[in-house]
């Protein structure tokens, strides 16, 4: 309802109002890819732990991961894993998260985990201290890819049409009255334009197009307020 003149006060344009834009997080969470983290405190100091423990601890976790996944309906391609030691300085406060590669962990040892960790310390305090390194946490993120929902992309009309008016009010545009017409956005097809005022309905949102603007549908049925141009 106050986007275009949000719009208008910051100077942006066009702004886009999307086809569902009451229930847009919702689209979001849809669409977006899938993700979990299992994690348990450790607090073993790396050189006085065996690599078996850290391991059969790693592997653990990928499997909680692999049944959070299963149950998500994850299908095994569309899944990755990242593996995480979050690292301190024994008896310091301040953790850093280092992802390890369990092939490159295995076979190489813990100097792999201390490298990548005094390498981040440095870059962020400048300095290293001759101390053991304290594994805080030992997490793993189970990730997985989804098909998820999209928008339909659609030709545009090349109909030189007007959209059809619902109805027409009485609206308050910059302190008066003004007769303004109301569309329905079901009706609005892909090329066509609303010149301003307006206002467009639907369930889930009112979008208001001001004087002065004119709101393009375009192929996803994406709702372009801009400027109007003087022919």
């Amino acid at each position: 309802m106050h986007a275009n003149a949000l719009g208008g006060l910051i100077n942006a344009f066009p702004v886009i109002i999307p086809p569902t834009p009451g229930v847009m997080s919702a689209f979001g969470f849809l669409s977006s890819n899938i993700q979990n983290e299992f994690a348990v405190t450790y607090l073993k100091i790396a050189e006085k732990t065996p690599m078996s423990e850290l391991m059969a601890l790693l592997k653990k976790l990928q499997t909680e991961a692999t049944q959070w996944l299963d149950d998500e309906g994850v299908p095994a391609n569309l899944r990755q894993f990242d593996f995480f030691v979050d690292c301190r300085y024994y008896l310091q406060n301040i953790q850093i998260p280092c992802q390890v590669h369990l092939e490159e962990l295995e076979g190489k040892g813990f100097e792999v985990l201390r490298d990548q960790f005094e390498q981040e310390h440095r870059r962020r305090f400048g300095f290293d201290l001759s101390t053991s390194i304290e594994m805080a946490t030992v997490r793993v993120v189970g990730k997985g890819t989804i098909e998820g929902v999209s928008l339909t992309e659609e030709e545009m009309t090349l109909e030189d049409n007007d959209p059809p008016v619902e109805r027409r009010e009485n609206v308050y545009f910059t302190g008066k009255e003004t007769d303004t017409p109301l569309y329905n956005r079901n009706h609005l097809k892909p090329g066509q334009v609303v010149i301003g005022p307006a206002v467009i309905l639907q369930e889930d949102s009112t979008v208001v197009i001001e004087p002065g603007y004119r709101g393009k549908i375009d192929e996803f049925r994406n709702i372009l307020i801009d400027k109007e141009v003087a022919e």
